[in-house]
């Protein structure tokens, strides 16, 4: 992957407080009627019985479809997103799986599984940090969504050239959602994002060496948890 920096200025928007003309760089999260991106995807599950470790690995293609917008009285625009599955390019897409998300002035929210994430702020800022989980029930590390504690927020790199299977995006924000590893637990999620694409990879592990050793690696020691893997293959626009 090549990273490197260039300056990036689109999506500008009055303000009418100061009168002048502010980037908020909404692009970086297009939610069009019609857009649609398509993703390959990687997951593996660990497990472990005390002699062997266990990996359910599989290897599929997800597509986002973005449909209907609102934009409320507030300006915020309210929009539809339909998630569908298919096992490889030459198979038919599953039946799709509808959710929703908002566009703020300062800040996109997306629901995943029923949970409310704000995935951006705007204008992104370099090492810019928010509470992007503000709206997961996280009642504690023995809860159900325990696996959500602790996360920070922060524009890792903005305005990067990444290069993924060839194909290169410019003036990219990249997103650490969380970065917490110890000697028994590993949890990582980051995501990057491309003008007028959205996201275009995300890289999320989840995992546990408890009653195994990290010596032999994450990849290969964990006795439970999961990685994920997706990478942008194609999208319109």
């Amino acid at each position: 992957m090549v990273i490197t920096c260039v300056l990036f200025f689109a999506g500008c928007k009055k303000d009418n407080n100061n009168n002048l003309s502010i980037n908020y760089m909404y692009n970086y999260y297009p939610v069009d009627s019609g857009h649609w991106i398509i993703y390959n995807v990687d997951s593996v599950n660990f497990s472990y019985d005390g002699v062997k470790h266990y990996y359910d690995t599989s290897h599929y293609q997800m597509q986002a479809f973005y449909g209907d917008t609102i934009h409320d009285l507030l300006d915020s625009v309210n929009f539809r997103v339909y998630y569908s599955t298919r096992p490889d390019n030459n198979s038919n897409w599953g039946t799709p799986y509808g959710t929703y998300g908002l566009r703020t002035m300062t800040t996109l929210q997306a629901v995943e599984n029923d949970i409310r994430f704000i995935k951006l702020v705007f204008p992104p800022q370099l090492n810019g940090t928010w509470n992007g989980n503000l709206y997961v029930p996280y009642t504690g590390p023995s809860g159900p969504y325990a696996v959500f504690g602790n996360w920070n927020y922060y524009y890792e790199n903005i305005d990067t050239t990444i290069s993924i299977n060839g194909q290169t995006y410019n003036n990219c924000v990249v997103v650490s959602e969380v970065n917490n590893v110890n000697v028994v637990n590993k949890t990582v999620r980051t995501e990057i994002y491309a003008p007028t694409v959205g996201m275009i990879y995300q890289e999320w592990e989840a995992l546990s060496v408890q009653g195994g050793s990290t010596l032999i690696g994450w990849d290969t020691g964990a006795t439970q948890g999961f990685s994920i893997h997706m990478w942008a293959l194609s999208h319109n626009p």
